[in-house]
């Protein structure tokens, strides 16, 4: 006799507080699932009284979407699982669609749902999607992902977001045209949530790595026909016509779409790449720069690992700062008026680069300088920590990863390394601790696979 279900007053809506929550649910799944593998999540089907299939029809009771980046086949089209759902559900058929996460906790799996949920840092990020972190921090400076917090200047980003950003870059790089991507995600909008975001990160991405037209008249999406003020389209990067007098340009209006009759000039429209374009603020020379001009000018040379010439332009930032600001002054005083561009994080920016050019004696000052200027700067300390490990030396190491630590317990980079330290130390009982920690707030990623094996030898060793 089949278990009942039982269905209670304080069960959220929709929650099934049974072992058998899937009882007579035929379920299908959709793009690549950020929790397991779909060969494991039809066994979970099976186990909790469903029934797993592969293809959609009117027998199907319930799709699950997998959360690895959206579920875009590699052509660009949406998920043609995905599609049939959402047509049989107009059509009348009873199909629920329910994200993985949604899924997990309806058969009772929090522990992975959280996991799923969880936000993470740049470097975790780095890691799991196997992307360079200044990638990452790129993506934030131009506003493709947001992070959801910060902790002491450490951002924090929805897995979800990241991921795909990563899926929409990869598929525009192998030509998948952003005309049909931006219909799949049309259409994923009607049955995900969430889907605008990616919408907008897809606009973001084409006029970050592809072409945009400039007339007299400004600059035009050509996807979109949309008229757009250049600061719009990236807040350091002044996009140029490859000309070398460009007429005088009237302000655009933002957002507003010029039909073509109106256009009354003689100068056919100059397709520019974003990845040519050079930075030039309206047409100032660079001694009249500001120092947030030569800060995002280094993040761009930087973005283009033309580290030395970084160098020089966030050496120039911290000039003009000194001299506007008199940065001589206390912490207190600098708090009370503040620069509209932060020392703190020109500072370290400055040791990225420092580092990256071979210079790393001089690149452990910066992160101390970036330290004195705020003590608490997690991301600092845990570098400065790694650069003394790559000395070796150990105790300058361990006390600058000890300080991240006690500034954010939850830091799971700096316990990574922390870790990795005491491993090369010989201090096993402390690095077994370390890698629990590491694993209470990062249990995904090749690292954390790691410590899972790294902490199970240590056991059966013991039991030996």
């Amino acid at each position: 006799m089949a278990e009942s279900t039982d269905l209670t007053s304080d069960s959220p809506p929709g929650e099934i507080s049974s072992s058998r929550a899937l009882e007579g649910e035929c379920v299908a799944f959709t793009g690549v699932l950020a929790s397991m593998v779909h060969r494991d999540a039809a066994a979970l089907v099976e186990t909790h009284g469903g029934r797993a299939v592969h293809s959609v029809s009117r027998a199907v009771s319930l799709l699950v979407v997998g959360e690895e980046g959206w579920p875009l086949e590699e052509d660009g089209a949406a998920s043609q699982k995905l599609i049939q759902a959402t047509q049989l559900v107009a059509d009348g058929a009873e199909i629920r669609i329910l994200q993985e996460s949604e899924w997990l906790h309806l058969i009772g799996l929090n522990e992975q749902r959280d996991e799923i949920q969880r936000s993470y840092t740049p470097a975790m990020l780095s890691r799991l999607l196997d992307v360079p972190v200044g990638l990452i921090r790129r993506w934030a400076r131009i506003g493709l992902i947001r992070p959801v917090r910060r902790v002491c200047r450490l951002p924090y980003f929805e897995y979800r977001e990241v991921a795909s950003a990563q899926r929409l870059a990869r598929l525009l790089d192998d030509g998948v045209k952003p005309e049909l991507l931006e219909t799949s995600l049309t259409q994923l909008s009607a049955a995900l949530s969430g889907s605008d975001r990616s919408l907008a990160q897809l606009n973001l991405l084409v006029q970050d790595e592809k072409v945009v037209l400039r007339d007299s008249f400004g600059v035009m999406n050509p996807r979109t026909g949309q008229r757009l003020l250049d600061f719009e389209i990236r807040p350091d990067l002044q996009v140029m016509a490859a000309t070398e007098d460009p007429p005088p340009q009237p302000q655009p209006h933002p957002l507003s779409i010029v039909p073509e009759e109106e256009t009354d000039s003689d100068d056919p429209p100059v397709s520019i790449s974003f990845l040519e374009a050079r930075l030039k603020l309206d047409d100032r020379e660079m001694g009249d720069w500001s120092a947030d001009d030569w800060f995002h000018e280094g993040c761009r040379l930087s973005e283009e690992n033309a580290f030395e010439s970084a160098v020089n332009a966030y050496r120039n930032c911290l000039s003009l700062l000194a001299s506007d600001h008199g940065l001589m002054r206390n912490a207190v005083h600098l708090a009370a008026d503040p620069p509209a561009t932060d020392p703190a994080d020109v500072h370290f920016h400055l040791a990225d680069a420092l580092y990256r050019s071979g210079e790393t004696g001089a690149a452990i000052e910066r992160y101390h300088c970036a330290i004195e200027f705020a003590p608490d700067f997690i991301e600092a300390w845990t570098q400065l920590g790694c650069l003394f490990a790559e000395q070796q030396k150990w105790g300058a190491a361990e006390d600058a990863l000890r300080t991240a630590i006690a500034i954010h317990d939850a830091n799971p980079d700096a316990l990574l390394h922390l870790a990795q330290l005491l491993d090369q130390t010989d201090r096993a009982a402390e690095a077994r601790h370390c890698w629990e920690e590491y694993l209470r707030h990062d249990s995904r990623g090749p690292w954390a696979d790691h410590a899972r094996e790294r902490l199970t030898a240590e056991m059966e060793t013991t039991k030996a």
